[in-house]
């Protein structure tokens, strides 16, 4: 990327510190796929759980998707945004756009029916998409900067652009499953998902 990252840059694309702080010292990175490369494999072999959790906990799709939402479809995203919780212990994770609230709705009834393993696997690529989201727009904002940064030292005149939103990460989600219903408490959240067996 151009230049060392920043720890508000990057909790905007994932709320783990312990994620945030692994990615500033790794930069710079010398291409998006090279900072998409080593996040894939810090969030999916190096983390421990309870920063999937941390991340998790900072989003607010079915919340965002209720307000959006009208009649029974709105009705039945609050009813499964409780059951959700209440039955894997943290909140819903989709990287489907926020807008298609029956397709929501269909995925969180889907996925309420699995096993809390199978979950947590799923919640986790789906907030990975969103990271991968999230560390797109803050490359291009950050090469638009340097760009400008450029060009006012040699006097070149360069047009403004305006993007949608720089980092903020949409929502959405996919994937179905059933299985045994482990307690979240039978996790070690110190651990990565490898040193607990779920991978």
């Amino acid at each position: 990327m151009p230049g060392k990252l920043e720890e508000r840059d990057l909790f905007l694309c994932a709320s783990s510190v312990l994620f945030c702080k692994a990615m500033i010292e790794a930069s710079p990175f010398s291409s998006l796929e090279h900072a998409r490369s080593f996040a894939r494999d810090l969030w999916f072999n190096k983390l421990p759980i309870q920063s999937w959790l941390d991340t998790f906990s900072a989003h607010m799709h079915l919340c965002d998707a209720i307000t959006i939402a009208r009649g029974d479809i709105r009705t039945g995203l609050l009813q499964f945004a409780t059951k959700y919780r209440k039955k894997f212990g943290f909140g819903f994770v989709t990287s489907t756009n926020l807008h298609c609230s029956q397709q929501i709705l269909e995925e969180v009834q889907a996925r309420y029916q699995n096993s809390l393993q199978v979950e947590l696997e799923t919640a986790s690529r789906e907030e990975f998409t969103l990271i991968e989201r999230g560390l797109t727009k803050l490359w291009e904002r950050l090469s638009r900067e340097k760009t400008q940064d450029v060009s006012e030292e040699t006097g070149e005149v360069v047009q403004d652009s305006i993007l949608e939103e720089d980092v903020a990460p949409d929502s959405s989600d996919k994937v179905v499953s059933k299985g045994h219903q482990p307690s979240i408490i039978t996790f070690d959240f110190n651990k990565s998902p490898e040193e607990n067996d779920i991978c």
